[in-house]
């Protein structure tokens, strides 16, 4: 028990309960200097050509020293020890905080973050070599804190900085994160943030090739992350430090922070851009979809069992993922192992799953239903695109239809209105219109004729057996052993 509430309190801190500022009577003692930025806005406005070579030197120099301020704020105590005074203001101007307040750490680092998203980048139109050098000066000096600074606060705090860097796609977050996702002994509320992390490199566009619809790194490097992920949903031990027994003699305390942070390996492997990845070989399939599917259907293999907003989670993850796959000489091609018709019967699983508690009582607040319900309406309608190989983001609203698999489309046309709509319904005042109800009962009646269909195929990809959703899955491999003491 004292182990499950240290990893509590720790995951109290990850989830932004302690936040960062010094009492309401201290006056910053030491607070580092803000470095002059003038060259780095210079660089983040250069509309085209990069970084000359000729002045990376400097560049690098003025990265290292930006970086290294924000690193000493959030070192600071005057910045970490405010959690123990509950008067503080955070829309004081005296310390920086970490969140997005007045004079919050993640909000000035915001005006010099560049997402790659094509016309979205403000002047810069070929950010890479920004976007890679701040990140490697960024990294650096996160990662240190992570590593070894001796407070567990400042740890958590540099992690939550870096899971809101990371989506910049910058190539040197991904071997950092990638490290501490694969490692069972990285403390849980470290770990939760890495996730996030995670999450955000997935979701980063290749800032080399905005246009075209696929991740910020080489496929070993995504495979790795991928295999990470994949461990951290399946496996309780990767993500609660010093966890050794079986999942059947955990703890109601150890579950319960087992699917806290799981929930944000779902969501980080739901950012997967698709069905199949080559492994950390490059070469050796991965197959993120069935890992999801699994999560969808409740699979009971998984402890905890896979609450609400983890099967809606899966859900859209599953509707993220383009059932295509990357040619050498370019463009995609469809994967046609890949059986739509299993995605579907596990996505309206999920959806009896995780709609089971607003159809019950619609002023249920276990959730925010409304935000649910939009991810997941947004998410089927962009899923039925991603069928069409040749399908340009540039153009959202050009594919070919007809490469959209009936009951993709059924599902998106039906369950969307019944289920999903009177989610986002409210009255005057705001509050959950009681009268727009969902239709649990279809929605169960829908999921158990998708189960008893006519010559049902439960595999996931034809022809791959692991991917079956009726056989039991291997099992999880034990945690690795902790490092030998020196």
């Amino acid at each position: 028990m004292p182990l499950a509430r240290t990893t509590a309190w720790t995951l109290f801190v990850a989830a932004g309960f302690a936040l960062f500022a010094p009492p309401a009577s201290a006056q910053p003692v030491g607070l580092p200097k803000k470095p002059d930025t003038a060259k780095i806005i210079e660089l983040r406005d250069t509309p085209r050509g990069g970084i000359p070579k000729t002045e990376l030197k400097v560049a690098r120099e003025k990265f290292a020293d930006f970086a290294k301020y924000f690193a000493e704020v959030i070192a600071h105590p005057d910045v970490w020890k405010a959690s123990l005074d509950p008067k503080f203001d955070p829309n004081s101007l005296l310390i920086p905080t970490i969140d997005h307040g007045n004079n919050g750490i993640l909000r000035e680092l915001d005006r010099f973050l560049i997402e790659p998203i094509p016309g979205k980048t403000g002047l810069n139109q070929e950010p890479a070599d920004y976007i890679r050098e701040l990140g490697a000066a960024l990294d650096a000096a996160l990662k240190d804190l992570i590593e070894k600074n001796p407070e567990m606060i400042v740890r958590v705090n540099a992690a939550r900085v870096l899971a809101h860097v990371a989506r910049t796609g910058a190539p040197a977050h991904f071997p950092t994160v990638t490290a501490a996702v694969a490692n069972a002994n990285t403390p849980t509320g470290i770990k939760n943030y890495m996730l996030q992390a995670a999450g955000a490199l997935l979701a980063a566009n290749d800032a080399n090739d905005m246009r075209v619809r696929k991740h910020a790194a080489d496929a070993k490097t995504i495979g790795a992350l991928v295999k990470a992920l994949e461990d951290c949903v399946t496996t309780p031990g990767m993500l609660y430090q010093g966890l050794a027994d079986k999942a059947e003699n955990l703890t109601p305390d150890q579950l319960a922070v087992i699917g806290y942070v799981r929930r944000q390996a779902v969501r980080a492997l739901g950012q997967v851009k698709f069905v199949t990845v080559p492994g950390p070989d490059g070469k050796t399939p991965l197959y993120p979809a069935f890992t999801l599917v699994r999560v969808a259907k409740g699979d009971p293999a998984l402890a905890p069992a896979p609450g609400p907003a983890e099967a809606a989670e899966a859900a859209i993850g599953l509707c993220n993922m383009a059932p295509v796959a990357e040619q050498l000489k370019g463009g995609f091609k469809a994967v046609r192992e890949y059986n739509a018709d299993v995605a579907v019967e596990a996505i309206t699983t999920a959806m009896v799953t995780f709609a089971g508690p607003r159809a019950a009582r619609a002023e249920d607040r276990s959730l925010p239903w409304r935000s649910y319900a939009v991810r997941l309406a947004e998410g089927m309608r962009n899923w039925r695109p991603l069928f069409d190989p040749d399908y340009d983001v540039m153009q959202p609203t050009k594919y070919d239809a007809k490469l959209i698999p009936a009951p993709v489309e059924d599902m998106y046309r039906e369950l969307v209105p019944k289920v999903l709509a009177p989610m986002d319904k409210v009255d005057f005042s705001g509050k959950p219109d009681i009268g727009a109800k969902v239709d649990l009962p279809w929605l169960q009646k829908r999921a158990a004729d998708l189960r008893a269909r006519p010559k049902r195929n439960t595999l996931l990809f034809t022809g791959v057996a692991t991917t079956n959703i009726e056989s039991p899955p291997p099992a999880a491999p034990p945690p690795p052993p902790p490092p030998p003491k020196k």
